[in-house]
C-alpha cells in the first residue's frame, strides 16, 4: 500500500493562476496567430553587445560571479541611471542584479512582507503583481483608477488606505508602475512630487517598476527613487531598455537594510546570475545607453498607426504617455463583452489581443494590444481586425 505524501503548500494553493495563461488556454491553438498580446521586442540587441557576450565566453568568464552582480555591471548601471534619469543612486552596492524584473519584484515583496500585510496595486495591474504579492503572504488591496482616467492621485491613495484599515487590512506597501503596462500612463514630476508626498504620510514602501522609462514620449521621465529613496525600491533592467528579453537582466535598486535583505533572499534562489551575460549587460549600459532612444521613435510609429487605425474602426484609443501598448476601450456592440470578442477574434481572424479584464475586473470594456511587433505585421493584423468587424456588422 502506498502512502500518500503530504498535500503541496497552502502558499502555493494561494498563488492565483496567471489570467493572461487562463485567457489563452481558453483561445486555443490557432494555426498562423498574429501574436499582440505579448510584449517582447521584436528589435535585435546592438551587435556590439552580442560581441562583448561573445568575448566574455571566448575569455573563459565561466566562473562564479558576485552574487550581488559583478562590480563592473552595478557600477556601470548605477551611472546609467543617475544620468539618465538624476536616481541619484550613491553607492553600487545599492544595485543588486536580478533575474529579469519579475525577481526583483519577488525579493522586494519577500524582504517587506509578513503575512496578512497589504499591499497597495494600482489597477489595471500587471498580472505578476498579485501573485507576487501571494506569494510574500500580503494581502492585495486593488487602487481602481478606471474613475480618473486611470491615473492615480493622492486622493485615491489615502482612500483606498483608509477603506483597508477599516476593513482591518495594515497597508504596508504600495506597487507603483509608470509608464503603465497596461495602460501607457505615466507621471510628472509636479505629479510624482504629490504622490511622494502622500506615500510618506502613510509611512509606505514603495515598489517604483519603471522598466518601460526609455519608452517614454510626451515628456523625459523622472523617477520616484530621489524623491524618497528610504523607502523606495526601484525595480528596474534591460528587457525593454535595450530590448535584451531572453537575457533576464534586472535591477532592483535600494538604500539600507532592504537592500541587505533582497540580497539575503536570492542567495537562496540562485549563486549568481550568468558571468558572460552581465558582462554584456554592463557594455549595454556603459557603451550603448540609447539604445532605448533608437527604438523609442520606431515604437511611437507602430502606436500612432494602430491608434488612429482603432479609432477609424470604432474603437475610442489615445497615444499613450509611455510603454509599448495601445489601450483601447472597445467598439459599442462589444461593451460588456471584449473578453468573448477577444476569444472569438484570435479564433476567426487569428490575432491575439488581450482583453482588459486580465488587468482589472472593471477594465472589461476595454483591450490591450501590444505594438512590440513590425509595422508591417501590425498592418496586416489591423487588416485582419478591420474584416472581422465588417463580417459581424
Amino acid at each position: 500500500m502506498i502512502k500518500s505524501l503530504k498535500a503541496l503548500s497552502k502558499r502555493v494553493e494561494s498563488i492565483p493562476h496567471d489570467p493572461m495563461l487562463d485567457f489563452m488556454d481558453q483561445v486555443g491553438k490557432v494555426d498562423n496567430l498574429i501574436d499582440l498580446g505579448f510584449g517582447d521586442p521584436d528589435f535585435a540587441v546592438a551587435k556590439n553587445t552580442k560581441e562583448a557576450f561573445i568575448k566574455s565566453i571566448n575569455e573563459d568568464h565561466s566562473h562564479y560571479a558576485d552574487g550581488q552582480g559583478t562590480f563592473q555591471l552595478r557600477k556601470a548601471a548605477m551611472d546609467y541611471y543617475d544620468q539618465k534619469y538624476d536616481c541619484k543612486i550613491e553607492d553600487p552596492n545599492e544595485i543588486l542584479v536580478t533575474g529579469g524584473a519579475a525577481e526583483a519584484i519577488n525579493l522586494a515583496l519577500l524582504s517587506i512582507v509578513d503575512k496578512n500585510d497589504g499591499i497597495m496595486i494600482i489597477e489595471p495591474e500587471y498580472s505578476q503583481y498579485s501573485t507576487s504579492v501571494a506569494l510574500a503572504g500580503g494581502q492585495k488591496i486593488p487602487v481602481d483608477t478606471i474613475s480618473n482616467n486611470f491615473k492615480l492621485t493622492p486622493a485615491l491613495v489615502e482612500k483606498n488606505y483608509q477603506t483597508a484599515l477599516d476593513k482591518g487590512i495594515k497597508p504596508v506597501a504600495i506597487i507603483l508602475n509608470f509608464p503603465n503596462n497596461p495602460t501607457g500612463k505615466s507621471y510628472s514630476l509636479d505629479e510624482l512630487k504629490e504622490l511622494a508626498s502622500i506615500f510618506e504620510k502613510l509611512n509606505l514602501w514603495v515598489l517604483s517598476d519603471e522598466i518601460y522609462a526609455e519608452q517614454s514620449y510626451r515628456q523625459k521621465h523622472h523617477s520616484l527613487y530621489p524623491l524618497i529613496p528610504d523607502q523606495t525600491i526601484l525595480i528596474t533592467g534591460l528587457s525593454k531598455s535595450h530590448s535584451m528579453t531572453g537575457y533576464r537582466i534586472g535591477f532592483a535598486i535600494a538604500k539600507g537594510e532592504v537592500a541587505l535583505a533582497m540580497r539575503k533572499i536570492q542567495d537562496t534562489f540562485l549563486t549568481c546570475l550568468p558571468t558572460p551575460i552581465q558582462d554584456a549587460a554592463a557594455f549595454a549600459v556603459k557603451y550603448d545607453p540609447d539604445a532605448g532612444k533608437r527604438t523609442r521613435k520606431e515604437y511611437f510609429k507602430r502606436i500612432k498607426l494602430v491608434v488612429d487605425k482603432l479609432n477609424q474602426l470604432g474603437f475610442s484609443a489615445e497615444m499613450p504617455d509611455g510603454a509599448f501598448y495601445v489601450w483601447a476601450k472597445v467598439p459599442k456592440r462589444f461593451i460588456g463583452k471584449s473578453f468573448e470578442f477577444c476569444i472569438d477574434l484570435a479564433q476567426k481572424a487569428r490575432v491575439q489581443i488581450f482583453p482588459g479584464a486580465i488587468f482589472s475586473s472593471t477594465a472589461s470594456d476595454y483591450v490591450r494590444i501590444s505594438c512590440a511587433q513590425s509595422e508591417k505585421i501590425l498592418s496586416r493584423a489591423l487588416v485582419s481586425i478591420e474584416n472581422y468587424l465588417k463580417q459581424g456588422s
